[in-house]
């Protein structure tokens, strides 16, 4: 078996292109003919892709300095011109295909530490399609000797079609300074304004929102797509640039943009996580997909 060209899953209605050399990416994925994920061009890079998995963090560590137990590490910014580091190291690896089927990968990535990351670990991500649409997980688990702060998330970029509408709720917002990093936690009023479906067009949006219910719906029209997430994802980043990419981003993830530093600095409700070594954290998301004419009639 070929451990890092690109393939496709297939099950019933769905198609998933996996390209594990890209970051353990997705390229598409297709259900019933329609692209469901934003389809990436040939020859892409990571940040074209579908969906990509976020780990061991998500977003921005602030100038690409890490806190944890006390000690300050000095990371690669590895997203210039930006001073700061984002989303972990995963997405910009190769991954190895560690099993596969027709309809189901899992693709695996060692990591012994270095200037990305220095804790030793391992993550492993899966990729399934069955009857309802595709599911993914990913796990991390500490193989340091050392507490390793953590986090995950997912990474789907979802077409921006005319007269979309989105449902989703959350209690809370980290604003966004100039610098692109959380300035502190703010209620929302009263409720989400997504709390019943509502158009995207318009929307401007790249902000961590907390006290997701786990639970979000794009309705295209003739289609809908139901995002869920595992419980311990309480955070949804939404990036909706509302320009010619055409696109919305809705990414499930388990802390709050720059977590590490804002729980150094005492602030409640990041999400942030220690494992011990050995210890693990795992999350799953899954896209199921409906007709609405078969909904409506169901």
């Amino acid at each position: 078996m070929d451990h890092q060209s690109p393939f496709t899953l297939a099950h019933g209605d769905c198609r998933a292109d996996v390209h594990p050399a890209t970051g353990g990416a997705l390229a598409a994925l297709r259900w019933r003919g329609r692209d469901i994920l934003r389809a990436a061009p040939a020859n892409a890079g990571v940040r074209q892709m579908a969906c990509y998995p976020l780990a061991p963090y998500s977003n921005r560590i602030g100038n690409a300095m890490l806190q944890a137990d006390g000690h300050t590490h000095a990371l690669r910014a590895n997203f210039p011109p930006e001073p700061h580091s984002i989303h972990g190291f995963g997405w910009q690896r190769a991954w190895h295909v560690a099993a596969r089927t027709s309809d189901s990968a899992e693709l695996l990535l060692v990591h012994g530490g270095d200037a990305d990351w220095p804790f030793a670990c391992t993550v492993q991500q899966t990729v399934l399609l069955d009857d309802a649409g595709l599911r993914l997980t990913l796990s991390v688990r500490n193989d340091d000797t050392r507490a390793m702060p953590v986090g995950l998330g997912f990474h789907p970029y979802f077409p921006l079609a005319p007269g979309l509408r989105l449902q989703a709720q959350w209690d809370g917002v980290w604003s966004m300074g100039a610098d692109r990093l959380p300035a502190g936690l703010a209620p929302v009023a009263q409720a989400s304004p997504f709390a019943t479906p509502q158009p995207v067009a318009g929307w401007q949006a790249d902000n961590c929102y907390s006290g997701w219910m786990g639970r979000a719906s794009l309705d295209y029209g003739n289609y809908s797509v139901q995002l869920s997430a595992s419980d311990n994802c309480g955070h949804l980043v939404c990036f909706a640039p509302n320009d010619e990419r055409g696109f919305i981003a809705l990414e499930p993830v388990t802390h709050a943009n720059n977590a590490f530093a804002l729980a150094a600095r005492g602030a409640q409700g990041t999400g942030m996580r220690v494992l011990a070594p050995g210890e693990s954290l795992h999350i799953a998301m899954r896209l199921a997909m409906k007709d609405t004419a078969e909904a409506q009639h169901a």
